[in-house]
């Protein structure tokens, strides 16, 4: 089922987390300025209710990454129905905006241009929107094969991070110069996703090589090893403390990278079975965590308190979200470039 969703919180909707696959999440912060309350005559919904938005046909179960676009509205990648979908945050689908046929578009992000860069995986190439999501450029990658599944643009607003996760690689693109650095790593790592951390640093996990990896703004490579054998790291954002947080989909816990010890701690969820896929900071300091397996969002305060939410849909297999809040996230890493 291909849908959005919006768990609403105290009345008020702000878009601060999403997903995807078979079903994208969006979840809102509560007490945000200038947040729309219930409209008037309406009733605001319970706190804690999920609301869904079907997304339009075909339903091929690939809806993947999400952000707030230059326009406000959220821009969602499906992969294999090759199309990004502009959003509002009340869920109406307002625009959609086609790539070739199986160009794969995924990873996503925004410049200080308010250009939109994606990775097409697979036609091996980055691509460059305008705000109104027309197609300025492609950018083939020069490593035959690389698949560059995450994308995020670095903190000085326009370098373009990719991972190249079939051959094992990390890399930067330079739209000024067109200039391709690339950071090798071992060949069946299978880096995917990436978050901007403290001191500008670029930080990624490695699904299958059980690592988290970091990479300086002097092009200094490290790779921390995760507790955890065979843990597939997903997700990774940094938090307010300078601690970068990542999910474990098989080691089921969230977990903490101290970049002063190199010490990683792991916190195990209570439910059986679980997968943890998506996370996310909001700009109050709570994390935000999603489930492969089962339907569930949890809440993690700054005192590891947790709320739980569960999601109308069976098995939706919640996905991705937007690491970016819709205003300024002041004191959060990454919060903007």
């Amino acid at each position: 089922m291909h849908r959005l969703l919006q768990l609403n919180l105290r009345g008020r909707r702000v878009p601060a987390l999403a997903a995807a696959l078979a079903a994208a999440v969006l979840l809102v912060a509560p007490r945000v300025p200038g947040a729309a309350a219930a409209p008037a005559g309406r009733p605001a919904p319970p706190v804690g209710t999920v609301h869904e938005y079907r997304m339009p046909p075909p339903w091929l179960g690939s809806t993947h990454e999400l952000i707030i676009g230059p326009d406000g509205n959220l821009w969602v990648s499906q992969q294999l129905e090759d199309r990004v979908l502009r959003v509002s945050t009340t869920g109406r689908v307002v625009g959609t905006i086609d790539f070739p046929d199986n160009s794969g578009p995924h990873g996503i992000d925004k410049d200080w241009r308010g250009h939109v860069w994606l990775t097409e995986e697979f036609a091996n190439a980055l691509v460059e929107l305008d705000a109104t999501g027309k197609r300025i450029a492609s950018y083939p990658l020069p490593l035959p094969g690389a698949g560059p599944h995450g994308l995020r643009i670095g903190c000085d607003g326009h370098t373009v991070w990719w991972t190249g996760k079939d051959n094992g690689t990390v890399g930067s693109f330079d739209p000024r110069t067109h200039a391709w650095t690339v950071h090798s790593l071992a060949p069946d790592s299978q880096p995917i996703y990436l978050a901007r951390g403290p001191r500008c640093a670029m930080f990624f996990t490695e699904l299958t090589g059980n690592r988290i990896g970091r990479v300086d703004t002097n092009g200094f490579l490290r790779e921390y090893a995760i507790p955890t054998p065979d843990s597939r790291p997903i997700a990774v954002a940094a938090g307010r403390s300078g601690h970068v947080w990542f999910t474990e989909e098989a080691g089921a816990a969230y977990a903490e990278l101290d970049l002063v010890t190199g010490r990683i701690t792991e916190h195990r969820t209570d439910v059986p079975d679980a997968k943890l896929a998506g996370l996310a900071f909001d700009c109050f300091g709570n994390l935000w965590v999603q489930y492969n397996q089962p339907g569930l969002i949890d809440r993690v305060r700054p005192d590891l308190t947790v709320s739980r939410y569960t999601l109308p849909t069976a098995a939706p297999v919640g996905h991705r979200r937007s690491e970016r809040c819709p205003w300024p996230c002041r004191g959060l890493p990454g919060g903007s470039p």
